[in-house]
């Protein structure tokens, strides 16, 4: 990619914002209704990614909750969730936990959150990150350059990034409540993908705002024209504040209907969740 500012150019966002809102509260709403139901409920477990991101969280800690969600879906007889993700250090603890299960070992990386360190530094993070295990990594890009415009640099990175995940699911975080514009996400969500992301994810959820409709909205429609004119998909990660299925429903809906049928399993659609689970479990006792 000689000129990610170029290829930018060629993307129209312009039209976006009164789409979106009539989508949002027209079609979306209705559909989003007739979509609540136990099959969707258990297509969004096997959609997520199971987290644990905790300042108190230890090894110990870890394993109890990688072994108490194995229980949970086997007691319950629910599908494997797609990943459990925690810090990179705790990917050995997972992949041990996980064994005998078609559930990913999946780590934050590259100085997560907020990504300021040294190159070097966040690349070396995610090579160790796949050394120990860790079969997917979620990587913040720099927020402040796509602020600022800064493409190029934002680009070159995560580009560098991708090349230290060879062989694992890449998925970059844009921090679409800090990115604030239509303008701002829909750039970012274009830049991760054409440096190589897997995914593109809506938060870290360490911030006031995290994943909103019409965030994930304006991501959905910006891989939909990446894919019309590149011809690959990338998923999208709704992270940030999911903790009711009613609104992992919504983002899955929203998803289908900018991005089709194609976005509904979890090789292109996934959700960070740590409390949706319980809340999936208390709907479809009822």
């Amino acid at each position: 990619m000689e000129n990610i500012s170029e290829t930018l150019a060629a993307y129209s966002w312009t039209n976006l914002e009164d789409r979106v809102q009539f989508e949002l509260d027209g079609v979306i709403e209705k559909e989003a209704a007739s979509a609540y139901s136990n099959d969707n409920a258990e297509a969004c477990v096997e959609c997520m990614d199971y987290t644990s991101l905790k300042v108190t969280d230890t090894e110990s800690s870890i394993a109890a909750f990688v072994s108490e969600l194995v229980k949970k879906l086997r007691k319950f007889s629910l599908p494997d969730v797609a990943s459990v993700c925690v810090f990179p250090c705790f990917a050995p603890i997972v992949k041990e936990g996980l064994a005998g299960t078609s559930i990913k070992t999946a780590v934050v990386g590259a100085c997560f959150p907020a990504a300021h360190s040294f190159l070097d530094v966040k690349l070396a993070e995610c090579r160790e990150a796949v050394i120990v295990g860790a079969d997917e990594v979620d990587v913040v890009l720099s927020v402040g350059d796509v602020m600022e415009g800064n493409y190029e640099k934002v680009y070159r990175e995560l580009a560098a990034i991708r090349e230290a995940c060879a062989g694992v699911v890449l998925k970059v975080i844009i921090e679409s409540g800090e990115l604030k514009t239509i303008e701002n996400i829909f750039n970012a969500t274009l830049v991760a993908a054409y440096a190589g992301a897997d995914f593109v994810k809506t938060s870290t959820g360490k911030v006031p705002v995290n994943a909103t409709p019409e965030a994930v909205y304006v991501m959905s429609d910006a891989l939909r024209q990446y894919h019309e004119r590149t011809g690959r998909m990338v998923g999208i990660k709704v992270a940030g504040g999911v903790t009711k299925v009613q609104t992992a429903v919504r983002y899955f809906t929203i998803v289908r209907r900018v991005l089709g049928e194609a976005w509904s399993s979890p090789r292109y659609f996934r959700i960070g969740a740590s409390h949706l689970l319980d809340d999936v479990l208390k709907e479809m006792k009822k």
